[in-house]
């Protein structure tokens, strides 16, 4: 049995509660966070931290997020984002809680803090250091395709996602952690269906005051994909999704606590 974990976002006192009633409630054999831990909320430090240390108790994967994605550019001084795009999307409050204020303060006074804030996150590199892009979950009848954003091309299948992008949204992994075009989609992906979050269904129609996951079918009432993103950070709630046959759905919903 699985439990893939909605967009976090810095939201620890959620998140632990969920994990908790997770753990009571089923027989978790791994952990699947969908990505964007971090960035928006007060606790992105304590989240990765919280992560970090469930996946030495448990098999556990993490999936890249374009908040990861930006923060590790930042870090890295790649700069495959402009100088400003991670800390105008939550990166400050992100940078707050990895490293102090004192290093804030030294960025918002115009020095470069890439490589000192690298050091603050040597401290998560087993959770880091294992970041996937998706991920493919096999059972007997049916099989899941888990990314951030899902995928944008519905005709080529994981590994030929990027093949026909521009260099520049090939070096942001656009189809599986920017793309939010799989909500719209009625049609299956392949023989998978697909887990993802990134958009919060609290924005789709019809979604605003449950919380929710998005269950998208097609007109046959088949199993599209499903959004697990429910919008924590924005005052809706954290979910989970479980399954232990990839073709029926429990999902573990706590509103947000942070």
């Amino acid at each position: 049995m699985i439990a893939v974990i909605g967009d976090v976002h810095g939201c620890i006192n959620t998140l632990s509660e969920l994990v908790e009633r997770l753990l009571k409630k089923y027989d978790i054999e791994k952990f699947i966070f969908i990505g964007d831990l971090i960035d928006r909320g007060p606790a992105s430090s304590e989240v990765m931290e919280f992560v970090q240390d469930l996946k030495r108790a448990y098999p556990l994967e993490l999936l890249r997020g374009n908040h990861e994605d930006m923060m590790l550019d930042f870090a890295a001084g790649i700069k495959h984002y402009g100088n400003a795009d991670w800390l105008n999307n939550g990166g400050i409050e992100a940078i707050r809680s990895i490293s102090g204020e004192a290093l804030l303060k030294k960025y918002t006074n115009g020095s470069n803090i890439s490589e000192e804030f690298s050091h603050y996150l040597k401290k998560f590199e087993y959770l880091l250091s294992s970041i996937k892009d998706y991920l493919v979950v096999g059972f007997d009848g049916n099989k899941l395709f888990l990314s951030h954003a899902g995928v944008s091309d519905f005709s080529l299948p994981p590994e030929r996602q990027m093949d026909y992008l521009p260099e520049d949204l090939r070096l942001i992994k656009y189809p599986f952690i920017w793309d939010r075009g799989v909500d719209s989609k009625r049609e299956k992906y392949f023989d998978y269906t697909v887990v993802h979050g990134h958009t919060p269904v609290l924005k789709l129609t019809g979604y605003a005051d449950s919380g929710k996951p998005f269950v998208n079918k097609n007109k046959n009432g088949d199993i599209g994909s499903i959004n697990v993103d429910t919008g924590c950070v924005y005052g809706g709630s954290l979910s989970a999704l479980v399954t232990e046959d990839g073709l029926t759905f429990d999902y573990e919903v706590v509103r947000c606590r942070d």
